[in-house]
């Protein structure tokens, strides 16, 4: 019982934490977006998220003004364009949520199954738009 309290006030002051903070921090991002770990900034995964295709583009100061990556999922993109969940790569290596955004070039465009994550913890990516 002294267990569960006490990981339950860590539970609680990470909570707080991290709403104080205002900013979602992760190591993983693609975890983050698939469980849903952070409030989507959009109506991502409308037919679950156990078998859909995710999109990923690796952006660097060069193509979009920040280092990170943008995670997104096909059920919301009806024309081959749809809005991004953005992440920065902090100084520390980890990364912090940006919000949803638009990116202007998709050639970066890559994409996994979401089954294959949630299985394994990994994806394979392949460039470009998924074959279906």
């Amino acid at each position: 019982m002294r267990m569960a309290r006490a990981l339950l006030g860590v539970l609680l002051l990470l909570t707080v934490g991290t709403a104080h903070s205002g900013e979602f921090q992760t190591s993983d991002p693609l975890r983050a977006f698939i469980n849903s770990e952070y409030s989507l900034g959009d109506d991502y995964f409308i037919n679950g998220n156990g078998d859909t295709y995710i999109f990923r583009c690796v952006l660097t100061k060069k193509t979009e003004e920040i280092e990170g990556v943008a995670l997104s999922e096909i059920s919301i993109w009806g024309n081959h364009g749809g809005p991004w969940e953005v992440f920065r790569r902090s100084e520390k290596g980890d990364y912090i949520y940006v919000g949803t955004k638009g990116i202007s070039n998709t050639s970066c465009l890559e994409w996994c199954r979401s089954k294959e994550y949630l299985a394994s913890g990994r994806c394979t990516w392949h460039h470009g738009w998924p074959k279906q």
